[in-house]
C-alpha cells in the first residue's frame, strides 16, 4: 500500500473485516458502526462483488481473500492493538477520523457520512497518537472552520481502560479540558497556550489495567 489513498465504503469494510474475525476486527466494526450490520447478507454479498470488481479480493480455493491494498488494510485491522478515535466539530461542521495500529502497520481512516470513506496508511506505534494531537492542534489553533471549536480523542489500547480527552478553544478566554475514562470526568479550564499541552499529557498518561477494548 502506497501514500495514494485509497476508497473503500461500508459495506466493504464490513466483508473485510468478516473476512477475519478477530477480537480486534470485532472492535473495528464497533468503532466504525458497522457491528449492527454484521448478519446483513445483503450488505455483505454488495461489499464482497464490488472488492472482486475492483481487484482488492479474489478466490482461493473455496474461499475468497482479500489482495494488495485491501489485504493490507484488512491486516492491520484485524490485528489491531490500538485505536484512536478523533472527533473535530464547530456550530456548523463536523470530521470523524479513526486512527487503528497493530504490530503490522497503521492506518487512518477518514469517515465520510455518505459511506465512503478514505483511508492511508501512517506511522505505528507512537507517532499514531503524535498525529491524532497534531490533527487536533492544528484544528483548534488555526481555527480555519471557526470557533468555538472542539477535538475530541479517544484512544483505546488492548487490556486498558479507554481514555477519553475533549478540548474546546474559544476566541477569547481560557480553553476547556475534559478528560478522563468514558464512566468518569474532570473538566479544568486552561490558558490557550497551555491547554494543548495539557491535552497531550492526558491521553500519553499510562492508562489503568482494563478489560481489552
Amino acid at each position: 500500500m502506497t501514500d495514494t489513498e485509497l476508497r473503500m465504503t461500508d459495506h466493504e469494510l464490513l466483508t473485510l473485516l468478516s473476512m477475519t474475525p478477530t477480537e480486534s476486527a470485532a472492535v473495528t466494526l464497533g468503532l466504525l458502526r458497522l457491528d449492527q450490520h454484521g448478519d446483513n447478507e445483503l450488505l455483505h454479498n454488495a461489499g464482497l462483488t464490488t472488492l472482486m470488481v475492483r481487484g482488492m479480493a479474489e478466490p482461493q480455493g473455496e474461499s475468497i481473500v482479500p489482495v494488495e491494498k485491501a489485504a493490507v488494510v484488512g491486516s492491520v485491522l484485524s490485528q489491531a492493538q490500538e485505536w484512536l478515535e478523533i472527533s473535530l466539530t464547530t456550530p456548523t461542521s463536523s470530521h470523524v477520523l479513526f486512527a487503528v495500529g497493530s504490530n503490522v502497520g497503521a492506518v487512518l481512516l477518514s469517515i465520510s457520512p455518505h459511506g465512503v470513506h478514505d483511508i492511508q496508511p501512517i506511522e505505528s506505534g507512537p507517532a499514531m497518537l503524535e498525529l491524532g494531537i497534531h490533527l487536533g492542534n492544528e484544528y483548534l489553533t488555526g481555527a480555519a472552520e471557526g470557533l468555538p471549536a472542539t477535538a475530541v480523542i479517544r484512544r483505546l489500547r488492548v487490556d486498558a481502560e479507554p481514555v477519553v480527552a475533549q478540548l474546546t478553544a474559544v476566541e477569547a478566554g481560557d480553553w476547556v479540558l475534559r478528560s478522563g475514562t468514558e464512566s468518569e470526568f474532570t473538566e479544568h479550564s486552561h490558558p490557550a497556550t497551555e491547554a494543548m499541552a495539557q491535552f497531550k499529557a492526558t491521553l500519553e498518561a499510562e492508562p489503568a489495567p482494563g478489560r481489552r477494548a
